[in-house]
Parts: structure tokens; C-alpha cells; sequence
């Protein structure tokens, strides 16, 4: 149901805006939870989970919201902090779920997300969604909602006004054969297939079988406990650092090196001792070790940056539509990987499934130098301009650069005043 969302919920934030999506997305999750909460018959529980499998597909509109509402300095450090929500929340699901009754644990999640539906119905509607709308007065008092300096929305709103003629002089349907259009999306593409070419989603989903598969004597529970808390760790302190502070590209490059070479050890140790009886292998504690480097060093970026991304990327005009897009790709895929994970382990074993997950982990390396592109301390319009040819770049540059600049200006102003 989360591609089928995803497809839908795309052009829909385009067409009622981001905040409307929001609204939609927790009266949805609500709405599933509360009939898992009231379910008296197993299908009752069906059309529960389908509801809020629906949901997941609208998250979409979350990231471009985030996108579209902050400076690029803001931006990087929400989109951060959005990634250890979604751990802290993982973690919370396990603990309600564990230690209350299911319908008791589905009307404590129901009565979250209506309380959620509420609060957002006082935040602001991206300026961004209603200056492309042409209410610029509104796009204005969102800006000042949002915190920007007289001068900054100003500029802002300059930014926006470029922005906007840009696609409003040349939106057709073939606006989606612009290079800034198929660009991003080929690139977003790829990250999402590499990302399951590195195992992320087997571990994350099979974790328990993953473990015990390593055939090592250690209790599967226990270190799927410990793999769960490395990561709460790792999201709220160095995947958060990565996130906000040093870049994609290189936190790209750092994450996809480390999986590498634990996937890689790991896929060695299992091949030398694939014959050697479980409690008989020497140095069981390694292939332990290796997996929770692994999942600590995804959570750098490898795990996370795929479904962040796409919101920076793509023009405002279709931005809802085309990260609906990636959205649909990256959950169709994810999809079919973890049905995938038993004929995988059938077909290559366990140690030639770690092989393939390090040579995946490698071409995300060579991804990360090569393609990726840096969005780090760059205007949403920036970015949309990197992906042009160079020499439709420099075309007017003039008002393009000078809003440009002082968009950063005015991020860089308003900081100032803050410390003041």
C-alpha cells in the first residue's frame, strides 16, 4: 500500500499543499491504529494495517515540508533530527508493543497521531507550496511565521519569484525531460538500489534469523537488543553529526567504506568456517562485531540519506510529485528485497550473501564520489541549478546568483541576530 500512497500522495501535496498532506497523513495513521485498537476479527486487524500501510506512503509530504520551511543551514540539521525521531519512534513501537496488550498499545499510537493531527493544524503552510499558488501575502506571513527577518523574507521571496518564473514559463509534461527532472531521479534511483544491495533492509527486517545464521553461540535476543540500542546511539549522535554537519557526499563515502569492509570481513570469516560446527568456531565474537560496525555505519548515511534526499533536489513545481516518484521506487524495491531474502540466502549461502552485500557497499563508495551530489549549505535553487548543463548555467546569471547569495546572506544575518 506504501507505493500505491506514494503515487498518489505525490501530486496531491502539489495540488493541497504540503501541511494538508500532514494533516491527512495523521488522521490516516490515526484512523488504522483505532480500528487495530477496536478489531474484534482477524480481518478487522487486516484493514487496520492496510490503513497505516497507506500512511507510510503519504511520509513524503513530511520531508518536502521540511525542505521548503528552512533556510539550508536549518535544513540539514531538521532533516537530521527527523532521522532520530523515526529511531526514537522504532524504539518506542518496541517498548509499548512489548509491555502492553495490542489493542491497549494500538489506542496509545491512535491517540498519538490525533494528537499530532491537532498541533499541526497551528503550523504554517509551506511558503514555498503558496507562492507557486501566486498567494504571495500568505508565502510572506508563513516566512515571518517561520522566524525569518524582515530582510530575509524579503529574499527569500525573491528566491521563490525566480524559482517560480523559471518552471512557469516552460511547465509542459515535457518539464519531466529537463535535466532537472531526470537527473535527480535516476540519481535517487540508484541510491535506493544500492542501499538494498547492501543489506540494510534483510538486517533490519530478519535481524533475529540474520544472527543466528552468522552460527555463533551467542544469544540471537540479546544482540539484536544490542544492535537496536547501537543504532539509537549512532543516529543521535554521529548519523546526526554526518547528517547536519559534514555533508552527503562524504558521509556517503565514509558509511559505504566502513559497510565494505565489515561485510567483507564478515563474508570471509563465514567462508573459511562454513564447515565448522556451531560453539566449535574460533573468535565467534567477530562476525558480531563486523555486523554492528555495519549497522552503526549505515546509520551514517547509507541507511538514512536515500529517503532524505529527494526532497532538496527537484524543481518546486513538481517537487511533490517526483519525490511522490522516488518514494514509489524506493518501497517497491525495498519490497521485492525482503521477499528476496530467502531464495538470496538459498542461491549464494550465507557467506556469498555477505560478499554481495560488500561488493553493493562498494559501488556505493565509487556512488557517493562520482554521482552523488552535494546539497550541504545550498539553497533548494542552487541545487536545482547544479543539475543544468554548464553552459544553460550561466544563462542570466545576474538575478539567479545575486538572489542566490543573498538568500545566503540573509540565513547568515539572521543567525547573527539570534546569537545577539
Amino acid at each position: 500500500m506504501a507505493p500505491i500512497a506514494s503515487l498518489v500522495v505525490g501530486p496531491t501535496i502539489d495540488l493541497i499543499g504540503r501541511k494538508k498532506g500532514l494533516l491527512f497523513f495523521y488522521l490516516d495513521m490515526g484512523v488504522g491504529f483505532s480500528i487495530i485498537a477496536c478489531a474484534t476479527e482477524v480481518w478487522h486487524i487486516c484493514v487496520g494495517r492496510c490503513v497505516c500501510s497507506f500512511a507510510i506512503g503519504m511520509e513524503v509530504a513530511a520531508v518536502v515540508y521540511i525542505a521548503e520551511t528552512c533556510t539550508k543551514k536549518q535544513r540539514s540539521v531538521l532533516l537530521s533530527i527527523l532521522t532520530v525521531s523515526f529511531t526514537f519512534g522504532v524504539s518506542l513501537t518496541y517498548f509499548v508493543g512489548g509491555y502492553l496488550p495490542w489493542k491497549v498499545a494500538s489506542g496509545v499510537f491512535a491517540t498519538g497521531c490525533y494528537l499530532y493531527f491537532f498541533i499541526q493544524l497551528f503550523v504554517p503552510e509551506s511558503p514555498a507550496w503558496l507562492y507557486k499558488k501566486g498567494d504571495v501575502d500568505a508565502s510572506k506571513r508563513s516566512l515571518q511565521r517561520l522566524g525569518r527577518s524582515p530582510e530575509g523574507t524579503d529574499r527569500e521571496l525573491e528566491i521563490l519569484r525566480l524559482s517560480a518564473k523559471e518552471l512557469s514559463e516552460k511547465f509542459r509534461f515535457k518539464v519531466f525531460l529537463e535535466p532537472t527532472v531526470w537527473k535527480p531521479f535516476l540519481i535517487m534511483s540508484t541510491f535506493h538500489l544500492l542501499q538494498n544491495l547492501s543489506g540494510v533492509f534483510h538486517i533490519m527486517n530478519y535481524t533475529l534469523d540474520f544472527i543466528e545464521r552468522l552460527g555463533t553461540s551467542y544469544d540471537p535476543l540479546s544482540i539484536s537488543i544490542i544492535i537496536a540500542v547501537s543504532r539509537v546511539i549512532t543516529c543521535c549522535t554521529a548519523g546526526m553529526y554526518a547528517t547536519a554537519s559534514v555533508g552527503r557526499k562524504p558521509a556517503t563515502v565514509v558509511s559505504s567504506i566502513l559497510m565494505t569492509l565489515s561485510f567483507l570481513g564478515a563474508g570471509v570469516y563465514e567462508y573459511v568456517f562454513r564447515d565448522t560446527p556451531v560453539g566449535q568456531k574460533p573468535f565467534e565474537w567477530v562476525p558480531i562485531v563486523l555486523l554492528i560496525v555495519n549497522i552503526i555505519s549505515g546509520s551514517l548515511a547509507v541507511s538514512i540519506l536515500p529517503w532524505l534526499m529527494s526532497s532538496e533536489l527537484f524543481p518546486l513545481q513538481i517537487r511533490g510529485s517526483m519525490n511522490g516518484a522516488v518514494y514509489v521506487f524506493g518501497t517497491s524495491l525495498m519490497f521485492v528485497s525482503i521477499k528476496l531474502y530467502a531464495v538470496c540466502l538459498e542461491v549464494f549461502q550465507m557467506w556469498g550473501l555477505l560478499l554481495v552485500y560488500s561488493l553493493g557497499s562498494f559501488l556505493a563508495i565509487l556512488f557517493g564520489i562520482f554521482v552523488l551530489p552535494e546539497t550541504q549549505n545550498k539553497t533548494l535553487l542552487e541545487v536545482e541549478r547544479g543539475f543544468l548543463p554548464k553552459n544553460r548555467r550561466n544563462i542570466a546569471p545576474s538575478p539567479n546568483a545575486e538572489a542566490t547569495k543573498n538568500c545566503g546572506d540573509a540565513s547568515q544575518s539572521e543567525a547573527g541576530s539570534e546569537r545577539r
